[in-house]
């Protein structure tokens, strides 16, 4: 137990420091991204695919038998599941890591939402979601399972494309002064997620960053304290990016509340973050980062399930606020 919180609590800290220097948060990703502004999926883009060769190469050393080696793809949960946290993620102005590593930078509203997610996977234990398992998981789960090749030749492929399209195309670096680039975002994220997935074996722990599980486990007299750990060690690794950045990168520590209709949302898009990660088997995390990390066929999926749910939420909401209240005049009158 005690190599499992310490060993995930560091795991955290490492994630929770990048997400919060980066200001990476996946909502924010997404949407930027539907605007064309790329810098945070690059960074993203980057980080996943030096941790899928990062996590290749831990899965050769010895004593590493025990980790999980790809999840299972079901498409009705994945993808109901996905557009579940995309609308979750519009709703709240954030995903769930976002809440974890905000609340260390001094949001007090986060806790609100993280109160809505762990009641929102709570009360979707329970579900049974109908359809098929198209891949039970494992290697044959994968793509290189797929391609029957190694993982790490498939890994290495995905990274050299990933870079070539990032240093072709041309960004506008639209960044505040003193915030991280695409580029050490994307170097601080494959270096913390393979050392995430380390940790995790070191730990006991056979997966690694996610957050899907760590309240139902609590709930059930089980505790995964790697898990718990994690997700405590991303609180503090926020603390920490905070109060040692660059003041001008906008990510400073400071306490703060929120006016009453965020607190509204927090909880309402913290339900459905968290029910969406339970029926898609992972989170922005779990499959966002380990799952795409692992070249999983479920988590590509659900990942492009979180940008349909944000983008088809985003629009609707843009629409509701174009749209005049009843009884009152419109613009054009």
């Amino acid at each position: 137990m005690i190599a499992a919180l310490l060993t995930g609590a560091l795991a955290g800290v490492a994630i929770g420091f990048v997400l919060q220097r980066g200001q990476l948060c996946f909502h924010s990703a997404i949407r930027d991204s539907l605007d064309r502004r790329f810098l945070l999926a690059r960074g993203w883009a980057l980080g996943v695919a030096i941790g899928a060769v990062g996590l290749a190469v831990l899965l050769l050393v010895p004593g590493t038998d025990d980790l999980n080696r790809g999840l299972a793809f079901r498409p009705v949960a994945n993808i109901g599941g996905g557009l579940l946290i995309g609308i979750g993620m519009v709703v709240a102005r954030s995903c769930v890591s976002g809440l974890f590593y905000k609340l260390g930078s001094g949001m007090l509203g986060a806790l609100v939402g993280l109160g809505g997610w762990a009641v929102g996977e709570l009360a979707a234990r329970d579900l049974t979601i109908p359809g098929p398992t198209l891949l039970s998981g494992g290697e044959e789960a994968t793509l290189p399972g797929i391609l029957g090749l190694p993982r790490l030749l498939v890994a290495a492929a995905v990274l050299l494309v990933v870079a070539f399209v990032l240093l072709r195309r041309p960004h506008r670096d639209d960044r505040p002064a003193g915030a991280w680039g695409w580029q050490r975002i994307g170097l601080g994220l494959g270096a913390a997620l393979t050392l995430a997935w380390a940790l995790a074996t070191l730990g006991g722990s056979s997966y690694g960053p996610s957050s899907v599980g760590a309240v139902a486990s609590l709930a059930d007299g089980s505790p995964r304290w790697w898990l718990v750990a994690f997700l405590l060690g991303i609180v503090a690794g926020g603390t920490l990016g905070s109060t040692t950045g660059d003041p001008r990168s906008g990510g400073r520590f400071h306490v703060r509340g929120e006016q009453r209709v965020r607190y509204f949302q927090l909880a309402a898009g913290g339900v459905l973050l968290g029910a969406g990660g339970w029926i898609a088997g992972g989170c922005n995390l779990g499959h966002g980062l380990s799952g795409v990390a692992q070249l999983n066929v479920s988590s590509y999926v659900v990942v492009a399930a979180m940008v349909v749910g944000v983008a088809v939420a985003a629009a609707v909401s843009r629409r509701l606020e174009l749209t005049p209240a009843p009884g009152t005049a419109s613009p054009s009158s």
